[in-house]
This record gives C-alpha cells, sequence and structure tokens, in this order.
C-alpha cells in the first residue's frame, strides 16, 4: 500500500505542475506567538497542530518566538506546543475558517516536558494577522439558522453590508456593482458567467446549507491573492468526513395550513367574500440525508495486514443528497371576447339620446349601449362577412377551455371583453448531490476530491411566462443540469513550504421551452396567430427556443514560503471561461392582424353613418375586432438566422460562441515585525483578455469606433450641419477575433497593518484599551478588478446588424418589389403576404446601416474596471467569546464599464439648460411685476428673457 499511494503521489504532483493559482482560496492558516510566564518569547519551540481528519503539521517557533500553518483546511484542530524546560502545552477546539487567520497564542509553564497544559477554549477572538474585513458563518450557525429555501447562499443576506430589495438573488453587497463579486464553492466559480454584470449573486450551482461546511465573506481589503476576480468574496466549504460516522436525516415541511399569513398581504392582498384576506397556498416538502466518516479501502500492497483498512487517518467521504418538490400554482387573469363580440357583435357605449336609436338601451341617465352586427355592415358593403375558419376554431378552443374551470368576469368600460381568472398548476423538483473524498497520501501530501451533481427537472416555467395561456393549451418548460468539480493536492516541503495545486470546473446546460415545435403551433393554422388586435390574449405563450452553458475552467497554483517572521504566498492563474448557447428565436411566424391603413377596402365600412355615436376609439376597436374575426392580416412577422454553415435560414437553429481568457500573478507577505505589530502587503498582476468570438458573422462591429457617431463624425454630436463622418457599415466578428483590445496594464497593491496595543498594566490607556492582546488596530488599501459577463458581449455586439435579417412582410416594409398588398386575409388560397420577404442566402459584409438600424460598439480604448477599497477599526475583546468592533468601510469603483447612448438628449450642450434656468428668472419677475405665474417672454425692458426653444416645442 505504501508504494501504491507513493507511485500515486508522484503521478498526481506531475499532473499539477505548471498549474497557476487564482483567487478561489479554499484554505485558512494557523498562527501564533509562543511566551513564557514573564513574557518573554519562547524560539524554536515546537509546533504541533494536529486535525480531526488525521492531519498533522508540525513548525518551529521564530527567533521572535512567532509561528505559522498555512494552508490549512478548514475545521476543527487541536494544537500542542512544546519546549525544552517547559510544561507542554494543548489548546484543543481551534476553529480555522476559509481565507481567514485563525489566532493561537499559548504561554507555556516551567516545568517538566511531560506534564501538559490543556486549553479547550480555541483560537483567540481577536484578528490579530490581516486587515481583511470579513466574517464567517460555520457549523450550527449555518444548520439552525432558519432559511425555507435551504440555500446557504441566503445566509449572505443576514451578513452587514448586504442589501436586499424583492428577492435574493437582487442582493448586492456595499453597493458594490454586480459584476465585483466572485463566489466559489471549493474553489469553483459557481456564479453564472453569462448574466455576471447584471445578476451576479446567483450561482448557477446552489450550495445546500447540510453540504456546507462553512461560508466566509470578505468585502473590503482582499489579499493580492484573491483580488482578481472581485472586491467581494463569498467562499463556501464542503463538509469533510472524520475519524467518526456522523449522518442525518430531515425532512422540511411547509403547508398553508401550517402558516400564518404574510404581513403584507394581510394589508394589501386580495379578500373573499367574508373580507378575510386570502392566502398564498405553498406546499412544500425538501427531503434528504448526509453522511461522513472514515473511508475503507483494500489493504492491498501491505504483506500479513488485514484485508480492509478502516481508512481512519488516511481517507474520507462526505455525501449529502436531498430533494426539492414544489406543487406551485400562479394565478393569471386572461382576457377573453364575449359571446356575442365573438359571434361579430361589437357593443359600445355613447351619449344617451332621445329616442335611442335601434339595438341601443340605455345603462345609466347618460349612456347608452349600443350594438352592431359587423357581419352585417360588412355584407351591407360588399366586404367579406363570414369568420376565418382558422380563427373561428380558435377562438371557440378558448371559450371551451374556460368552461368549467376559473371564473369569467365582465369588464368595466369593455363591453366585448371579459376577464378570465384561473390558476394553471406545475410542480418544481430539484435534486441536488454533494460528494467529497479526502486522502492523506503521506504525512505531506494530501489530496481532495469534491463535486455537485443538481438537475432542477423541466418544470412549467412561471418565471418567465410559459405557463398555458388557457387550460389545456401548450405550456413549456425550463430546466438544467448543474455540475462542479474540483480537486486539490496539498503538498509540504520541509517546515517552511507549502503548496496548493487546484483544477476547477462548473459546466452544465438549461434549457428553455424544450422539446417546442412548428407542431405546437398546428391548431393555429402553423403560425402564432395575432389575435390580441383585438384586445384579447394571445394563445402563444412561447414562441422560441434557447438553451445556455458558461463553464469554467480554473487552474490553480499558490506556495506558501515561511521566513523567520514573514509568511510569503505567491503563485499564478489561468482560467478559461466559455460562453455556448443555441436558440431559435422564433418558431413560426407571426401573423397580425387589423385594418389600420385607410387603403384598405374595409377601413371606411366603420364609420358615424353605420356606428352612430361612436368615438374615433371605437371605431378602430371595431375595425380591429372586424380584421380578427375575418383572419385579415396586416403583418407577416419571420426573421432569418445565419446558422453555422454560413446562410440564413428561415426561423432556424443558431449557435453562439465566445471565450475569454484572464491571466495572474501574485505576491503577498504577512510579514510579523513584532509579536503584536503585523504589516501585509502584496501586488497582483491582472491581466485580462477580450471576449473572443468563436462563431463567425454572429457578432458584427463597426468597421471603426467613429462610426458610431454616423455622419456627423466624432466630437460633432451637438453640432447641427457639420457632417464629416461616413455612413456606418458593420463587418464580422470573424472566428478568433477579439471584441476590443486586451488589457495587460492590471496592476493590484495590497497594504494593510494590524497592531495590537500594549499599555502595561496600569495607567488610563491600560483601562481604555484593555490589557496586553486585548484590543486591536486595523486598517488597509487595495485594488481588485472587475469581470463583466457574457452577456455584455451578447447585448453590443450580438445585437449589431448581420447574425440575423427580417423577412417580414407589412405595409412599412413594403418596396416595388416586393409588395406587401393590403386586403388579403388568412383563408386566401396562395396568400402572397404569407411568405417571407426574399433575402439573402449568405451574408454581404459590410453591411451598410439604414436609418431605423442601431448599432453598438465597444471603446477602442476599454479597460478593465477595479474597485478600491480601503478600511480601519478597532476591536475589543470584553471576555474570552465576546469582541465588539468599530470600523470604517469605503469603496470607489474606477473605470467601470457603462454603456453610454449618444443619441440621449444632452441637455448642457444643446442649450436647453440655459433656457430653463432663463424660463425660472421669467417666472419670478413676472411674478414681482403682477403679471400672474408665467414664464413667457413680456418684452424689452421687463426683466425676461425670450425662450426660443421652448417656444418651438409647445408650438
Amino acid at each position: 500500500m505504501k508504494q501504491f499511494l507513493g507511485k500515486l503521489t508522484v503521478i498526481l504532483a506531475m499532473l499539477f505542475i505548471g498549474q497557476f493559482a487564482v483567487e478561489a482560496q479554499t484554505t485558512g492558516s494557523i498562527a501564533g506567538t509562543v511566551i513564557d510566564q514573564n513574557g518573554a518569547v519562547v524560539p524554536n519551540a515546537t509546533v504541533t497542530v494536529t486535525g480531526e481528519g488525521g492531519q498533522e503539521f508540525t513548525v518551529t517557533t521564530s527567533e521572535n518566538g512567532t509561528y505559522r500553518i498555512p494552508a490549512v483546511a478548514n475545521g476543527i484542530y487541536t494544537v500542542s506546543v512544546t519546549s525544552t524546560g517547559f510544561k507542554k502545552s494543548i489548546v484543543s477546539n481551534v476553529k480555522v475558517d476559509v481565507g481567514s487567520p485563525t489566532t493561537v497564542d499559548s504561554t507555556l509553564e516551567v516545568g517538566d516536558v511531560a506534564q501538559t497544559v490543556e486549553i479547550t477554549s480555541g483560537g483567540e477572538v481577536l484578528q490579530t494577522q490581516t486587515a481583511t474585513v470579513g466574517t464567517t458563518i460555520t457549523g450550527r450557525q449555518i444548520t439552525e439558522t432558519p432559511i425555507a429555501s435551504r440555500d446557504a447562499l441566503d445566509l449572505v443576506g443576514l451578513l452587514p453590508g448586504t442589501a436586499t430589495v424583492g428577492r435574493p438573488r437582487s442582493a448586492s453587497i456595499n453597493g458594490l456593482p454586480k459584476g465585483s463579486l466572485s463566489i466559489t464553492i471549493d474553489g469553483v466559480d459557481v456564479q453564472d458567467n453569462l448574466l455576471r454584470s447584471s445578476d451576479g449573486y446567483f450561482t448557477y450551482v446552489r450550495p445546500r446549507v447540510d453540504a456546507i461546511e462553512e461560508v466566509t465573506v470578505s468585502t473590503t481589503n482582499p489579499g493580492a491573492e484573491s483580488s482578481g476576480d472581485g472586491a467581494v468574496q463569498i467562499k463556501f466549504v464542503t463538509k469533510r468526513g472524520t475519524n467518526d460516522y456522523r449522518g442525518g436525516l430531515f425532512w422540511q415541511h411547509r403547508n398553508t395550513d401550517l402558516n400564518a399569513n404574510y404581513f403584507y398581504s394581510n394589508r394589501d392582498g386580495v379578500r373573499d367574500a367574508n373580507g378575510k384576506a386570502l392566502r398564498q397556498k405553498i406546499i412544500l416538502n425538501q427531503y434528504g440525508g448526509r453522511l461522513g466518516g472514515p473511508l475503507p479501502f483494500l489493504n492491498f500492497g501491505d504483506k500479513g495486514g488485514p484485508l480492509f483498512n478502516s481508512g481512519k487517518d488516511r481517507a474520507f467521504f462526505f455525501v449529502n443528497y436531498e430533494e426539492f418538490r414544489q406543487p406551485e400554482s400562479q394565478s393569471r387573469t386572461r382576457v377573453i371576447l364575449t359571446p356575442a363580440a365573438q359571434s361579430g357583435i361589437y357593443s359600445y357605449i355613447t351619449a344617451l339620446t332621445n329616442p335611442a336609436p335601434q339595438d341601443c338601451v340605455a345603462i345609466s341617465g347618460t349612456q347608452m349601449q349600443c350594438q352592431r352586427n359587423l357581419y352585417t355592415i360588412a355584407a351591407a358593403n360588399n366586404r367579406l362577412s363570414t369568420p376565418d375558419p382558422t380563427v373561428s376554431r380558435l377562438l371557440t378552443q378558448i371559450r371551451t377551455a374556460t368552461n368549467g374551470t376559473g371564473s369569467i368576469t365582465p369588464i368595466t368600460n369593455s363591453p366585448n371583453l371579459q376577464n378570465f381568472n384561473f390558476s394553471p398548476a406545475g410542480l418544481q423538483i430539484r435534486k441536488f448531490l454533494a460528494l467529497r473524498f479526502d486522502f492523506n497520501l503521506t504525512k505531506n501530501h494530501s489530496l481532495e476530491f469534491v463535486t455537485n451533481r443538481q438537475k432542477f427537472v423541466p418544470s412549467k416555467d412561471f418565471l418567465n411566462s410559459q405557463d398555458e395561456r388557457f387550460p389545456g393549451f401548450p405550456s413549456y418548460t425550463q430546466g438544467s443540469n448543474r455540475n462542479s468539480y474540483a480537486t486539490a493536492l496539498r503538498s509540504t516541503f520541509g517546515n517552511n513550504i507549502v503548496n496548493e495545486a487546484r483544477y476547477a470546473v462548473s459546466t452544465g446546460l438549461s434549457e428553455f421551452s424544450g422539446g417546442i415545435s412548428p407542431a405546437d403551433f398546428a391548431f393555429q393554422g402553423g403560425y402564432a396567430l395575432g389575435i390580441d388586435a383585438a384586445g384579447i390574449t394571445t394563445a402563444t405563450s412561447r414562441n422560441s427556443y434557447s438553451n445556455r452553458n458558461t463553464p469554467t475552467y480554473d487552474f490553480t497554483d499558490t506556495v506558501t514560503w515561511i521566513a523567520g517572521s514573514h509568511n510569503i504566498s505567491f503563485g499564478g492563474q489561468y482560467k478559461l471561461i466559455r460562453a455556448e448557447g443555441s436558440s431559435i428565436g422564433r418558431i413560426v411566424p407571426t401573423v397580425s392582424f387589423g385594418i389600420t391603413d385607410q387603403a384598405d377596402p374595409a377601413f371606411g365600412i366603420f364609420s358615424a353613418t353605420t356606428l352612430p355615436g361612436a368615438t374615433a376609439a371605437q371605431l378602430t376597436a371595431a375595425r380591429a375586432l372586424y380584421a380578427t374575426l375575418i383572419g385579415r392580416v396586416s403583418a407577416f412577422t419571420t426573421t432569418a438566422y445565419l446558422t453555422p454553415d454560413g446562410t440564413y435560414k428561415e426561423n432556424a437553429l443558431q449557435s453562439r460562441l465566445a471565450k475569454q481568457n484572464t491571466y495572474g500573478l501574485f505576491a503577498q507577505d504577512s510579514w510579523r515585525v513584532r509579536p503584536n505589530f503585523t504589516v501585509n502587503y502584496g501586488l497582483r498582476w491582472q491581466p485580462q483578455t477580450a471576449f473572443v468570438a468563436l462563431s463567425e458573422g454572429i457578432y458584427t462591429r463597426l468597421e471603426n469606433f467613429d462610426q458610431v457617431y454616423g455622419l456627423s463624425g466624432a466630437g460633432n454630436i451637438f453640432k447641427p450641419g457639420t457632417l464629416t463622418g461616413t455612413v456606418p457599415r458593420v463587418v464580422a466578428l470573424e472566428n478568433g477575433e477579439k471584441a476590443y483590445p486586451d488589457d495587460w496594464n492590471n496592476f493590484a497593491p495590497t497594504v494593510g497593518a494590524v497592531w495590537s496595543p500594549d499599555f502595561g498594566e496600569k495607567g488610563f490607556l491600560k483601562t481604555l484599551f484593555g490589557a496586553s492582546g486585548k484590543s486591536v488596530f486595523r486598517g488597509g488599501y487595495s485594488i481588485s478588478f472587475v469581470r463583466e459577463g457574457f452577456n455584455l458581449l451578447e447585448s453590443i455586439l450580438g445585437s449589431n446588424p448581420g447574425g440575423s435579417l427580417s423577412a417580414t412582410r407589412s405595409p412599412t416594409t413594403s418596396t416595388p418589389e416586393n409588395p406587401f398588398i393590403l386586403g388579403t386575409n388568412l383563408r386566401d388560397p396562395n396568400n402572397p403576404n404569407l411568405r417571407a420577404a426574399p433575402f439573402p442566402s449568405t451574408p454581404s459584409f459590410p453591411i451598410t446601416l439604414r436609418l431605423s438600424d442601431s448599432t453598438n460598439a465597444f471603446s477602442p480604448d476599454l479597460k478593465t474596471g477595479s474597485v478600491h477599497s480601503f478600511s480601519f477599526g478597532y476591536q475589543r475583546e470584553l471576555d474570552k467569546d465576546t469582541v465588539v468592533e468599530f470600523r470604517y468601510v469605503g469603496n470607489r469603483g474606477v473605470g467601470l464599464q457603462r454603456q453610454h447612448d449618444i443619441n440621449e438628449f444632452n441637455t448642457i450642450e444643446n442649450g436647453f439648460a440655459a433656457e430653463f434656468a432663463l424660463a425660472q428668472a421669467n417666472l419670478y419677475a413676472n411674478l414681482a411685476a403682477g403679471r400672474g405665474a408665467t414664464f413667457a417672454y413680456a418684452g424689452p425692458g421687463t426683466g425676461t428673457s425670450p425662450l426660443p426653444i421652448l417656444l418651438s416645442y409647445f408650438n
């Protein structure tokens, strides 16, 4: 077995050679000072740290009595200190947290080394080693905090500095942009890197309460090892097995009958006939179990031993599995036609006349409701007077669907429409598996492997309104598979060098409207029919499909070197992020109905003559209802998408691929200048490369950046008549081309100081600040970088012309070569309006933009945004378990990326702001002169000024 483990260690070490570090720090450290009873430091003392999982680390104290053990996994440890001429000191229950140094000071008593002094209080409660501002939630704090979702990220929302408006994923920390947040589980980037800029608090892989050992949140002054991917670090660590088998089962049930109503529902919610507020129905079941302990293995390789090794002190496992099941429903209100309107009877309310016309009934002392048969009016004018078969069948299906479920209520002042209220039902099922293995390969080498496999079973997508429009109509789902993998090798070389190499991956696939196809629209004649022209709800809940995945690959390595009173760490980074997605922007064409053009032969048949007393709006509504019932085509909307083979195809699947690389090198030193004074300083170099397109032609850019200013030219936006520019044209972003220049000049320093004063045993300062080691002053400054999500690429270059072409036919797109013919109907054989407008089979770059086009561009000088953070504070120990802290924290964003709309009104340069000030002065002058509350110009010598801009606007 020893030979096997030795070979395995060599193989793993070779696999990790050359991999460099990132900011995903997943360990802590233990440090302290060893003194005797007189307060003198004790050099060359032996400090041994032993973990629950059999880990053991040994160091000796330096000349100033200090020691430090880096890269210690989170958990509970025992620290023992021995030195010649002193009793052995043992400190148990020492808690190590991720990214946070733990202080364990020891005072040795004179005596035989065989004698032992045991302390069970654990580490020091004061933070005396780093200026980083952070908080750790661990152990019972996690499991006993009532979090209904059992999502451990919700715990962060309870910490100082976190502000939540609406749902938890909308939270922000210290007011910083979402792109400045970094969330990891065991070093794996678990954010959705597509939505990072706008939804950075959302985790793609969810940390579950029963699977998490601790979460550490550092909000200010991150060290150089952590500043490359954000100013705020949220680090989760999965539980690990120990030498004892430990486990548990849970079932969490929420039921409407067991819960009181929400305060706001009682105050503002819908009430029943008795005036009692209705409660939202919630039935939620979450259940699962966890188990951890030593992992037995075949004892091959060791002759004469037992067949199985118990695994204690050598191999460990932890597994957590849970499911989330929530039946759900949403209250929906759909608008439908009344039976009369569906049969062509149009009703409208007008002023009461005496006598009332035929088919009009008084509904009040001043109003009457009139009805007119639109088919009769059409027949009298030799126009189409029968319903469209497809539309009629669809409206009948809608009416049938509303029978027997839900409720139908009239709409005030809309006699042709009714509200249909019902609650479609769905079921959310989510499955979460967390698995961890730890191996102590040798005394100096340990290996860990952690994976999360999570399945969000496709369920009805209420979030994006993909539930059925009416009972029995098509509905669509959202589902995903979300996975993370992390493996790390920790190696100790001698007593003062530790290396941790880590490889981390997050990946998966999210699918929206899975299974949707043109067959779903057969009951609409193969189209998405625009019956909403009549003011009613369409039958289409979704007419598109998409999937996406933004995998990340992290290669990490960190070396820690203890050199006397210096704790030096350094490393490098390589991170690859890919954006992979496919979509069909339109499954079937959309057919719109309406009679909006006066050239339509049916436009004039609805008038004051045929609908006496009707207003212009009511006449428009009558035309819309008639057009919907007979299927009068007003537009045919379809799109051609550029496909991977380089051709445009109507309503085809389009794939988008892109990537981004980030690199980094850092060096950090924690210098224990004196036992009570520590200085932290470091520097990070974090080049951030541009987004790189891997799909040719999908992303397009302007030929040069100045074309964003159009014919005006750069610098001439508010100079009418100055036309130094050219007509903008876009070209394809080719496979492998960068969206903007790389940014290599990214250096981020960090500096901090920690001082624990010693003011002696007497005096005012001792009374104020306590005895030695009872208070701490901390302060620091650092720079960290902001990394934006891939949605930035999509919204800038993905929305430019070229990736798709409109093949729509409508009056506004009509040309002599491809005319749109007014007055055609859905039922017409070979209707020329019901086919795509001609479009080229392949793109022809450059594409000259039209007046109706818009374009976006990245600045050629685009730089990586950064956050400058600084803080200073004071900690005072009140007793062995209580500390009070006062601190000031500040953050300042520098060079954060924002999109500017150059077409927005600039009231400074166009003179409006100055004229507004003159209008204010006019108002005061007119009031003083008795001319009333007016800002008008009163003429020369009146103390008022002309207002040409306002005059032209209001006239």
